[in-house]
């Protein structure tokens, strides 16, 4: 081999190496700060899966405007977690389709009352594909 063909090897190694490090230690990933909060929403969430023929059924009724036990049965879900791992049920150990989470959360009182307030929603758990649907519900603390 070359030495040039070895130095541009050792360079690739070195870049690989130095990458896999910086995940290591989580940098891609937002960290809480005095002028950054962060909310975990880990936890149970409500789920239903949309066993429907055509898998279009919750689209088709809008699921995502109404509480989502409201059109059905739901199970308490594990967030972060794989479904076809927590249940026993074959027809959602196989499942293959649309599923639906819903979880209720109370928010910072700072982040509702700046209306400049840049909120972001990180997923970490979603994957292939995901539609997201948030509902900011802001009371004035007088009418709660």
């Amino acid at each position: 081999m070359s030495p040039k063909r070895v130095s541009c090897w050792a360079a690739l190694g070195l870049l690989l190496c130095g990458c896999a490090l910086a995940l290591q230690g989580g940098m891609l990933f937002p960290r809480e700060t005095p002028s950054r909060e962060l909310k975990a929403l880990d936890g149970l969430w409500s789920f239903r899966a949309d066993l429907s023929d055509n898998r279009l059924l919750g689209f088709e009724q809008q699921w995502y405007r109404r509480p989502l036990r409201e059109w059905g049965p739901t199970l308490d879900m594990p967030v972060p977690s794989s479904f076809n791992d927590i249940t026993q049920e074959p027809e959602l150990r196989n499942f293959i389709g649309w599923v639906w989470y819903e979880r209720e959360a109370t928010l910072p009182q700072r982040w509702t009352q700046d209306t400049r307030m840049r909120v972001v929603l990180r997923i970490n758990s979603a994957h292939y594909y995901a539609v997201v649907v948030s509902k900011w519900l802001l009371c004035p603390r007088d009418k709660l």
